[in-house]
């Protein structure tokens, strides 16, 4: 079985689920990472996805089986054993030479401590969330920097007790513009109500003046000839 197809097989499964399975051999896991720095604290690399093999997750997802199948036209059973015979080869390989390579992915290895690790390509990629995100570097100072200090007025703290009293005063003071409006109105209103109630009883005593106000001289003596000729 070519390894370089197993590789982009892995490279393609990893970058859409967070788990793929080598059977009965162990699982590459993928953990989101945030931001870090380089070694020098230079350069901000971008978040993104981390690579991990833990040789204890032996349980079989069936991705890797099912991808292959597709790729090579296999039917699944025929895949499945393929595959089988793949990944003991690579144990093999692994316990002889300590290290097996994957193509553009990385390679496992035997560690120090004499479990199996993974260790991944430095130009892999696959974060679909930190695509077209580049390195930023960073510009040390020649001087030391200074920080400002804003000035700000300080913060006056009341106690329950000033409050209490703010909030009456101010209730107060809204309670007596209320009265105090009430009350003109009031005024308006009775002036106009007496205003009323005084051309209603002195109407005749006004008569003359309201005719003096609405008609001229010659409009005044036709109103007096009338009411002279109707009273007689």
């Amino acid at each position: 079985m070519d390894i370089q197809l197993i590789s982009e097989l892995i490279k393609e499964l990893i970058t859409e689920n967070d788990r793929v399975s080598l059977p009965g051999m162990g699982s590459f896991v993928v953990e989101p990472a945030p931001s870090v720095f380089s070694d020098k604290a230079t350069i901000l690399h971008p978040p993104f996805r981390r690579v991990l093999f833990r040789s204890k997750e032996t349980w079989n997802d069936g991705l890797l089986e099912e991808r292959y199948s597709q790729k090579s036209g296999l039917k699944p059973e025929k895949a499945k054993i393929e595959l089988g015979l793949f990944i003991a080869s690579v144990n093999t390989e692994l316990d002889i030479k300590k290290r097996v390579d994957f193509p553009e992915l990385g390679y496992l290895r035997i560690n120090e401590r004499g479990t199996t690790s993974f260790v991944v390509d430095q130009d892999l990629f696959i974060s679909k969330d930190s695509f077209g995100l580049e390195p930023i570097k960073l510009k040390i100072l020649e001087k030391e920097g200074s920080v400002e200090q804003l000035k700000s007025r300080r913060l006056k703290i009341f106690s329950e007790e000033e409050i209490i009293k703010k909030l009456s005063s101010e209730r107060r003071a809204s309670n007596f513009k209320i009265q105090k409006s009430a009350l003109k109105w009031m005024i308006i209103i009775l002036a106009v109500v007496i205003f009323i109630a005084l051309l209603i009883i002195f109407n005749d005593h006004l008569k003359p003046l309201w005719e003096i106000i609405l008609y001229n001289k010659e409009e005044r003596e036709i109103l007096k000839s009338i009411s002279m000729n109707l009273a007689n």
